[in-house]
This record gives C-alpha cells, structure tokens and sequence, in this order.
C-alpha cells in the first residue's frame, strides 16, 4: 500500500489487543473489545464496543463487527461482512463443561454475507455470498447467496439484491439480483464482488 493513504489503527483505551495481533490499516477497535494473540484484522475493519476476537481468527477486509459479538475459533469471515450487535455464534454441537476431546466446528461466512441484530448461528453452516440473516433468527441450516432467512427457526423468505434494499419474491431470477438501487448504494469494490458473484452462479457475464 501506499504509504500516503496509510491511516492508522485506532484503538481506544479501553480495549485489549495483545501481543501478537496483526491490524491493518484504518482498523478502528472501540471500548472495552478484547483480540486474543494470533488474531488478524485486515484493513478497514471495524470492532465495536465489547465484541471478543478468538487467537487465530482472521477478520476479512472492511467487515464490520457490532457491539457484544464474539468470534470464536472456527468463525470464518469473508471480506465486507456485517455482523450485527449481540448476534451470537457457536463452534460446538456438544458442549459440556470439562470435555477434554471436543472438537471446533467451523461456520463459514462469505463476502457481503449480513446478519441482522441478536441472530443466532448455529456452528456447521455456511451464509453464502450477499446472503441476509433477518434480527433474531436462529439459523441452524446453510443460507443460499441472495437470499433473506427470517424467523424461529429461520427460513427462506425472499431473495434480497446485491445491496439489500430490495426483497423480492424467491421464484425471481437470479440473474436480476443486482439492481439500480446496488450500484447506487454500495462501494465500488463491493459492486464489483456482487457482480462477481453472480456470474459465477449463473455462468455468463451480468
């Protein structure tokens, strides 16, 4: 990177970064967060206010992390991913205090991938591509790029474009998902990730 456009990592006071973690630039870590050694924030990362960063998670660029979140190992995060505040994930289909042989489970979520406030993600899934969590789902399947899941436990409600704006009805084309509204709303690289996307789904230029 050019040195010119280097912004630094805020920290703030409060919060605990150990030693070992890797931050990128413009990185902004707020009140009372805690990453845990290993752990690496690419550029444009933002952490909110009491969210916890397991050793060895890697923080995909310009994903944003609301408040009281935590990643624990086995989270994987893609590039531009919004995780709502208080959405809760898991990385153990058994818990029990004192299990010495428990195993990580590991839940994938892919570029643009959102997840609405106070979701819980059940560990072993995938959130594909610009795919939404409704606020308060619990989401024990995997979620298809382009599609909205709302509801206790969640389902399929609609497909949602590339910038979320639009819910439309799932029997609509893929092929449609990027509308006016998405090269209006969304950064440019972002833009061209959705585009991406699609054409790797579909199989021809959109």
């Amino acid at each position: 990177m050019n040195d010119s456009n280097f912004s630094p990592p805020f920290i703030h006071s409060t919060a605990i970064v150990e030693d070992g973690v890797q931050l990128g630039s413009d990185v902004k870590i707020w009140h009372f967060a805690h990453i845990r050694s290993g752990a690496v924030l690419d550029e444009g990362v933002s952490i909110g206010k009491d969210v916890f960063i397991d050793e060895g998670v890697h923080i995909y660029r310009g994903t944003r992390i609301q408040n009281g979140v935590s990643i624990y190992r086995g989270v994987q995060l893609s590039p531009w991913c919004f995780i709502g505040p208080h959405v809760i994930f898991t990385n153990d289909l058994s818990p029990r205090a004192g299990n010495r042989s428990w195993q990580v489970i590991p839940t994938s979520v892919h570029t643009g991938a959102s997840i609405g406030a106070g979701a819980v993600i059940c560990c072993g899934i995938t959130l594909e591509a610009f795919s939404l969590v409704g606020a308060g789902a619990i989401v024990a399947n995997s979620v298809p790029a382009f599609h909205l899941v709302t509801g206790v436990p969640a389902k399929i409600t609609k497909k949602v474009c590339a910038c979320g704006q639009s819910l439309l009805d799932v029997s609509v084309l893929t092929s449609n998902l990027i509308r006016e509204c998405c090269q209006k709303n969304m950064h440019p690289e972002v833009y061209n990730l959705a585009r991406e996307t699609l054409q790797s789904i579909i199989g021809q230029d959109v």
